[in-house]
């Protein structure tokens, strides 16, 4: 008897053991799990316990450039080559609202190249900007722009400036409207009289295959006022072969330089054309060329071409070679690049 109670009694002891680390286990804090975010496309993640979607994107880089001009301040050149490493990060944020998506964006770069020279740098934010539906304020690139040549560097002739601005944009039916108010100290530096904004506006469109800008641009230099406008368009070639393209792009400016790439600071009307072409030899291999031009109305005309080719062994992973000559300069100049890229 005092047997079968011994077994009755550690049985007993056994149950409230069991089911007081059963309660424990139940009254545990939760975990939670992150959890992708579809909602604004590919590689966004919800942050933990909010309704904002997170994404990160960014680059690793290793370039070889190879030059005849050893004198160019822009590039930072002291001598016939020179390595150039650069590391690029991205953070995008991004939760839905009443009045459309809300956006904060963030991007980092730093790269190291000629120990003297300023592109030796540490980390500086290249863009910021933040925006809630067709309001965007904060740097990020002019609404004057579109985008230069396929291959590395774009366009050495064209307008390509990041402005501190304000911007608001339209879309519909493949249709887009936007105007921007841009600080003119970026783009003109100490040739503008700060005493308006620069005064931007653009009509877009995607049809199909098809997409394209026109632009028109004000502002007040020290010359006085002065303007200029920009048409480009790019077309998808993927009849020749996936991922192919071609783009083509026409600009003028009266007394603004900067709105048709110029360089120098004199009063007269200034033209540029740019050419590029972008082909998919493979799926992993792709070739481009880009030949741009620019008016000089005091002095020579100016033209550079450039021819690149770029394997891509593995995804986010690419190789390349790029080479081409400037007239102005009556240099050549080349690049081996290495680079990683993630999230897109």
């Amino acid at each position: 008897m005092k047997f079968k109670t011994l077994l009755l009694s550690t049985a007993t002891a056994f149950t409230v053991a069991g089911g007081a680390q059963a309660a424990d286990l139940y009254v545990a804090e939760p975990v939670d799990y992150v959890k992708v975010c579809d909602a604004f496309g590919v590689g966004y993640w919800y942050i933990p316990g909010t309704d904002t979607c997170l994404k990160i994107g960014g680059y690793v880089r290793f370039d070889i450039n190879l030059h005849s001009d050893t004198v160019s301040v822009a590039s930072g050149h002291s001598g016939a080559w020179d390595f150039v490493s650069k590391g690029y990060v991205s953070v995008t944020a991004q939760s839905m609202t009443d009045y459309g998506p809300l956006t904060g964006f963030v991007a980092i770069n730093g790269a190291f190249g000629d120990p003297s020279a300023t592109l030796n740098a540490n980390a500086t934010i290249d863009e910021v900007f933040l925006s809630i539906g067709p309001l965007l304020a904060g740097k990020t690139g002019s609404t004057y722009d579109y985008g230069g040549g396929y291959t590395y560097d774009g366009s050495d002739l064209d307008s390509d400036k990041a402005q501190n601005q304000i911007r608001l944009s339209w879309a519909m039916n493949g249709f887009g409207l936007m105007f921007g108010i841009e600080d003119s100290r970026y783009r003109w530096g100490t040739s503008s009289t700060n005493d308006m904004p620069d005064l931007i506006a653009a009509i877009t469109w995607s049809q199909g295959a098809w997409d394209g800008k026109l632009s028109v641009g004000y502002t007040d230099l020290t010359t006085g006022g002065a303007w200029g406008a920009q048409a480009a368009a790019s077309v998808k070639l993927d009849q020749i072969s996936p991922g192919s393209a071609f783009r083509v792009k026409v600009a003028y400016a009266e007394d603004a330089y900067s709105f048709a790439g110029g360089t120098t600071t004199v009063t007269g009307s200034y033209w540029s054309a740019l050419a590029s072409f972008k082909w998919y030899l493979t799926p992993n291999v792709y070739a481009a060329a880009t030949y741009d031009y620019v008016d000089n109305p005091v002095g020579p005309d100016d033209w550079q071409a450039t021819g690149q080719v770029t394997w891509m062994p593995v995804h986010n992973f690419q190789v390349g070679v790029e080479g081409g000559y400037r007239d102005s300069t009556d240099a050549w100049f080349g690049k081996i690049r290495l680079q990683r890229d993630w999230g897109g």
